[in-house]
């Protein structure tokens, strides 16, 4: 498995290079750059299966930038980690078919959900907040309609954006023993064995709502 991790800052990039090692037992050639041109130059020598762009290394015309890379290199899995998540970027970003979005500040368990789900071929994109609240302000309705409650929908948006049920339950005002308690439920009602399984089936529908 190839693997390109592009960011200017050194131990950020070293960072991420230990926890891909420690996410996957299988022979994993990463390659790192800390600039544009590097960046160019790598994906112009092999094919990656994962691509992992820092904000910070591209040009100014940022969005420009990675419209250009995504149409030079358009079946390329990329994660794109940007300096500041709000709903506007995010949303500017889902133009432009990328696999997974993530904040630079986004904690250890969020960034190994968004790494497991890409390296099995998934998808890592947030919902803005204003359509994470409520299953109902999505355009298709509920997820899981007549399978989930309310609030179990919510827990799963959460989960499917890799967030920690620490997390979960600090953005829901909940203690972590109920967001627990909500997880299992969930995974019982989608006939699921973890967080991945209902990550990958939630982003799955998910998509499809945005995209109907």
């Amino acid at each position: 498995m190839f693997v390109l991790v592009a960011d200017r800052h050194d131990l950020f990039r070293q960072g991420l290079v230990t926890l891909l090692n420690e996410l996957n037992s299988a022979e994993m050639d990463i390659q790192e750059t800390s600039s544009l041109s590097g960046l160019t130059t790598l994906l112009g020598q092999a094919r990656y299966d994962l691509v992992i762009i820092g904000m910070n290394i591209l040009n100014n015309d940022n969005h420009g930038t990675l419209s250009t890379l995504r149409e030079d290199y358009p079946d390329t899995p990329i994660l794109a980690i940007i300096e500041t998540s709000t709903p506007r970027i995010i949303d500017e970003l889902r133009r432009y078919n990328l696999n997974g979005i993530i904040a630079k500040s986004a904690s250890k368990p969020s960034y190994i959900s968004a790494l497991r789900s890409l390296l099995l071929g998934g998808n890592h994109i947030p919902l803005p907040v204003s359509t994470r609240r409520t299953s109902s302000s999505l355009s298709g309705g509920s997820l899981f309609p007549g399978t989930l409650t309310r609030r179990q929908e919510e827990v799963l948006y959460l989960l499917a954006d890799g967030k920690s049920n620490k997390e979960i339950a600090h953005y829901l005002r909940l203690s972590e023993g109920t967001v627990k308690v909500h997880v299992t439920a969930i995974f019982k009602a989608l006939g699921v064995k973890n967080r991945t399984q209902a990550m990958l089936l939630a982003q799955q529908h998910r998509d499809d709502n945005l995209t109907s």
